[in-house]
């Protein structure tokens, strides 16, 4: 911040301006920042451990989370999608 009020004098000197005292100078304004989307944790059991994992993600992250989830055990209960043979 320091040095873009170097650079704006060193411009305005160049041009002839005087540069703004620092009193009068305006304090630089900070871009907006985007406003993150909310997150939601889940406190989850670790498979094979006592130890809890937090988890936290957007809902839109657990949806997709849910989905993927959902889609993988349906392909593991088709018994059909495993079985190649003439025998199923």
């Amino acid at each position: 911040m320091m040095i873009s009020g170097l650079i704006l004098a060193m411009a305005l000197l160049a041009q002839g301006a005087e540069a703004p005292k620092p009193a009068e100078a305006k304090p630089p304004v900070e871009a907006a920042k985007p406003a993150e989307p909310k997150k939601v944790c889940v406190t989850e059991a670790q498979l094979g451990s006592h130890f809890k994992k937090r988890v936290c993600a957007t809902p839109e992250e657990w949806e997709r989370r849910r989905e993927r989830d959902a889609a993988e055990m349906s392909k593991m209960s088709d018994r059909t999608a495993a079985c190649t043979g003439s025998s199923c």
